[in-house]
């Protein structure tokens, strides 16, 4: 089993869900964690639990779209403890709607925090890697990068961008035993996620496993990923969506159909309940 102890990392967006998940299980395994997000109190909350806990982590307030907040970011981290093995880029910041729907500053926030965010983190993070010995980095994707919805094209173009540059990072920095991947999610209970019973339902039957996904579970894919265990991965998009997207179209269709059948059929039961009391009274 891989022994993290000693080393250090730098998450992005960890004031809650995935980010936090995942600064969570780092620190659980010894691995000191820089806690990056634009939501303070949130990300002071999470350093606070870290340290309870007996692990060691600080919070900075970055906003990743912006070259100098990394910068300072990168530099804060390896004059706190010495070095940067890790990083995992999750920031996020999206808008839904068509391209004549988004606003240009709505497009440019998007690629900024979501794609351009790894850009710069490269930028500095690989040169501590390198003084390091070598490291690993995780960037956030999704299955939105392999296929598109309805009014989410910025996500869409951004998530796509994510996991070639993933690639392309990955064979700039092998040569400096820097490995660079990418976990693709499916729909993950995070904070702010619809808990709307017809949402959830239909989740239930499209996804294979019967269910939406935990942050703790894209965490434990990314801990796989920059852990000594995945030694020879790199340039890898990890799919991280049970099952979701291992489907072909009827076995969707045919999901769906099911929903609506039980639907009807509840409805229907209700409605001859109304109507025999109604008879009674």
């Amino acid at each position: 089993m891989t022994s993290f102890v000693g080393k250090v990392a730098i998450v992005t967006g960890a004031a809650h869900g995935i980010g936090q998940a995942t600064a969570r299980l780092f620190a659980g395994d010894g691995i000191k964690v820089a806690v990056l997000d634009i939501q303070d109190e949130l990300g002071e909350r999470v350093v606070e639990e870290i340290r309870a806990a007996g692990g060691d982590a600080f919070y900075r307030h970055t906003d990743v779209g912006r070259h100098e907040a990394i910068r300072q970011a990168v530099e804060e981290t390896e004059a706190r403890w010495g070095r940067l093995d890790i990083v995992v880029n999750n920031a996020y910041w999206s808008k839904r709607g068509t391209v004549e729907e988004l606003e240009e500053a709505e497009w440019d926030r998007s690629m900024e925090v979501m794609l351009k965010a790894i850009y710069l983190m490269g930028k500095y993070a690989f040169p501590a890697m390198r003084r390091t010995g070598g490291g690993a980095m995780v960037n956030l994707a999704s299955i939105h990068g392999f296929a598109a919805a309805r009014r989410y094209g910025v996500y869409a173009a951004a998530k796509a961008g994510v996991i070639n540059l993933t690639r392309a990072m990955a064979i700039d920095y092998g040569k400096h035993n820097i490995r660079v991947n990418a976990v693709c999610p499916g729909w993950i209970l995070t904070y702010g996620a619809p808990d709307n019973p017809m949402v959830l339902r239909r989740t239930e039957a499209i996804y294979p496993l019967g269910r939406a996904g935990q942050p703790e579970e894209v965490a434990k894919a990314i801990r796989f990923l920059v852990s000594d265990d995945a030694s020879f991965v790199t340039g890898h998009a990890l799919v991280v969506d049970g099952g979701l997207t291992a489907q072909l179209q009827d076995t969707v269709a045919e999901a769906v159909s099911q929903v609506f059948t039980q639907l009807n059929s509840a409805l229907d039961s209700s409605l001859r309940l109304l109507l025999n009391k109604g008879a009674g009274a």
